[in-house]
């Protein structure tokens, strides 16, 4: 018997009503990784300089420390709802290195987050994110330098040859972290030969600290395994510039998994998970004069996915065959900026994002409510990290999302505050497509216009071993491409006292 018009509306409606409910439980958790990750990438910079300026005066060096922080962080999740989280973590590491050559480093992390959810229950993250954090073993990796090496035996650095191979549990920047920015357990080459540099790796992603674009399969934030594999080629010939290409394959290690989704409803919809994807892109980084530097990224998705098990057309049980679907998507990021190089390192800081996205597709990453079956999937889909804000903070997929911030040391000749840095940065999100979604659920069609938001930085080094950090970001939204109870402004702030020993 043939289910009447209004009852299948009403029972799509419910499905509609339960992925946004999802989509609100996830959006604290997922606001509070992006700014881990925007934490790990400085971090990973950091260390890059570090090692590289520091000399070798004897055949073993050897160092160790660690850090403490206190984090204080109020998230607002998609209803606008408040949700804080308190967060302890202790890092030691210790480095090693022998004639400039064998090097080593590892990093415990000793982390507990506590949340509360100040009465939003089922909205907020996972309870299983309440307490102590895996893994503890964060960064170990072990690294040859054969330029280093020759330079321990004769005195000289070849200027012209080097092979340098780094394995281990890293977090990893691919070219400029459009399509991996993510802690992997990775095997790394590069080998320069004159003025072009190869670059080689293999990696798994680091399932419990990856958060998956596809947030409807169960373990998304947990158990992420997918394998990388790829090769960039960089040339520095070009005085000043760095241009390079590469091609990066992703291999789903979750791929057949299977779930029944809403198994509670009269509707369960049984799922099968698999997404392999292809990325071929190139860009450039340098300098345009002695006070503009850039740096860019395209690149072009393409690979295979699982259809969408959801069809509210279906009378009897809203659910259809899943078919193999082929990915055609792209995104590209350009960055540019500006260095006063006054007292004060006044920087402004310009950035462009876009991706494609798919209007054939209820979610821009997910499996259900993802790719309608025989449509060619156009959104972009990634495990790298581009910052857009802290508050609303989407993925790339049918984004257009220009940035302009600006920073300065206030008052470089101040004893006390000349490592007091304040920044201002202002972002504006656009959809591509506005039949299409993105990766914050929308309402489909309607206006481009998503909203914008503000973030504020504070960094203050109060002295060598202690550091405070403030960060805050209000996203005001486009009431009207947002579903009822959805539509206010959201807030982020975050606190944080470093003690570095």
């Amino acid at each position: 018997m043939p289910v009447p018009l209004p009852r299948l509306a009403s029972l799509a409606a419910v499905l509609a009503l339960s992925m946004a409910s999802v989509a609100s439980a996830q959006n604290a958790s997922v606001l509070a990784e992006n700014l881990q990750r925007q934490l790990n990438v400085e971090d990973a910079q950091f260390r890059q300089s570090f090692f590289a300026n520091t000399p070798i005066a004897d055949r073993l060096l050897l160092d160790g420390g660690g850090t403490a922080r206190f984090g204080f962080s109020i998230i607002d999740n998609a209803r606008s709802q408040e949700q804080l989280q308190y967060t302890y973590d202790l890092r030691l590491f210790m480095r090693a290195e022998l004639d400039g050559a064998f090097r080593f480093f590892g990093r415990l992390r000793f982390l507990y987050d506590n949340w509360e959810y100040t009465g939003t229950l089922g909205l907020g993250p996972d309870p299983r994110e309440d307490g102590w954090q895996w893994p503890i073993g964060e960064v170990y990796w072990g690294e040859f330098d054969l330029a280093g090496l020759v330079q321990s035996r004769q005195g000289k650095r070849p200027a012209d040859f080097n092979l340098i191979v780094r394995g281990g549990r890293n977090y990893v920047i691919w070219a400029q972290g459009l399509v991996f920015s993510n802690y992997a357990y990775a095997l790394e080459t590069e080998l320069k030969l004159g003025d072009l540099t190869i670059t080689g790796m293999l990696a798994e992603s680091a399932g419990y600290d990856t958060v998956d674009w596809d947030t409807s399969r169960p373990g998304y934030d947990t158990d992420t395994s997918r394998l990388f594999s790829g090769a960039k080629l960089e040339w520095t010939g070009i005085a000043g510039h760095r241009p390079f290409v590469y091609y990066l394959w992703q291999q789903d290690m979750n791929g057949g998994q299977q779930a029944t989704l809403f198994p509670t409803t009269l509707f369960p919809v049984p799922t099968t998970f698999d997404y392999n994807s292809g990325y071929v892109g190139f860009g450039s980084s340098g300098s345009l004069g002695p006070q503009m530097v850039y740096r860019s990224e395209f690149a072009w998705e393409y690979g295979n996915t699982l259809s969408d098990p959801l069809d509210p057309t279906n009378p009897v049980t809203l659910t259809q065959p899943q078919v193999t679907n082929d990915i055609s998507a792209g995104a590209g990021v350009v960055g540019l900026t500006w260095l006063a190089r006054d007292a004060g390192d006044t920087r402004a800081d310009a950035q462009f994002l876009a991706g494609t996205g798919s209007s054939a597709r209820l979610d821009s990453g997910t499996t259900f409510g993802g790719i309608a079956p025989g449509a060619t999937d156009h959104s972009f889909n990634s495990l790298g990290y581009i910052n857009t804000g802290l508050a609303l903070s989407p993925e790339p997929a049918n984004l257009f999302c220009p940035s302009l911030g600006v920073s300065s040391n206030l008052l470089p000749t101040h004893s006390l505050f000349s490592e007091l840095r304040l920044g201002v940065t202002g972002f504006l999100f656009m959809k591509m497509d506005n039949g299409a979604p993105i990766s914050v659920l929308t309402v489909p069609g309607g206006s481009n216009l998503v909203g914008g938001e503000v973030d504020v930085l504070l960094d203050w080094r109060i002295s060598s071993d202690l550091n405070l950090n403030l960060r805050y970001g209000i996203f005001l939204p486009n009431t009207s491409v947002f579903f009822p109870g959805e539509g206010g402004a959201r807030d982020f702030f975050y606190s944080g006292l470093t003690y570095a020993f």
